[in-house]
């Protein structure tokens, strides 16, 4: 099997989902939507899906609705309606899950208070656990018509599943290498809200091992 990982921004890791995925012997192979850190500058050149086993899409500090990401942004929706008309399996993390939303015609917005750090979120069905699962958005997506939402929390929806898309608000892939390299480029998301990196850090390792088991179950989930 073969999976597309779609990263948005050059310093985005697949971290504790590539862990799984990789542990059930599916190839990962990258595809690099933006090169330069802290450029918008993205390529609207996606792979066909048809390829493809499953499609991960991870998250960016970009929102969907910027006009300066629209030169990508709108491609790759044209390839995630592909690969549901084909019924290759979607996975959409953060921004991810935002996109993917938004591919299928769901609004995507501020959020009513950003979400940083470790949190439960509240399932209304089995195929989400409470948590708590890493947390590092600003904007945040409605359920698309057609869609069963899966959890929320005070910011909104934190999950939905449309036939063979699963989309989150929430970070699973998230370890200490995945946010210390978001820290290369994104710090300054963090700066005025009086957050401490050292202690997402401290909380990653201390979440280490449960997380990694919370995300192996959502990504054997998601494969069932």
């Amino acid at each position: 099997m073969r999976a597309l990982h779609v990263h948005h921004d050059p310093n985005s890791l697949s971290g504790l989902v590539g862990e799984a995925l990789s542990s059930r012997e599916i190839d990962e192979v990258r595809h690099q939507v933006c090169e330069v850190p802290g450029s918008p500058k993205g390529s609207p050149d996606f792979p066909d899906p048809a390829e493809f086993d499953l499609v991960v899409l991870y998250g960016s500090r970009w929102s969907v609705t910027e006009p300066d990401v629209a030169h990508w942004v709108e491609p790759e929706q044209q390839m995630l309606r592909r690969a549901d008309d084909l019924g290759v399996p979607v996975l959409g993390l953060c921004f991810g899950g935002q996109i993917l939303a938004s591919a299928h015609g769901a609004a995507v917005h501020e959020a009513v208070h950003p979400e940083i750090g470790w949190h439960e979120v509240t399932p209304s069905a089995a195929e989400v656990e409470p948590g708590p699962w890493l947390q590092w958005h600003f904007d945040a997506f409605e359920v698309p018509d057609g869609a069963t939402q899966l959890a929320s929390s005070d910011a909104g929806p934190q999950a939905f599943r449309l036939r063979r898309n699963l989309g989150l608000q929430f970070h699973p892939e998230a370890d200490r290498d995945v946010i210390a390299a978001w820290f290369d480029d994104d710090l300054d998301q963090i700066e005025g809200l009086g957050i401490d990196p050292g202690d997402l850090l401290d909380e990653a390792d201390a979440q280490r091992s449960a997380a990694r088991a919370r995300a192996d179950r959502l990504v054997a989930g998601f494969l069932a």
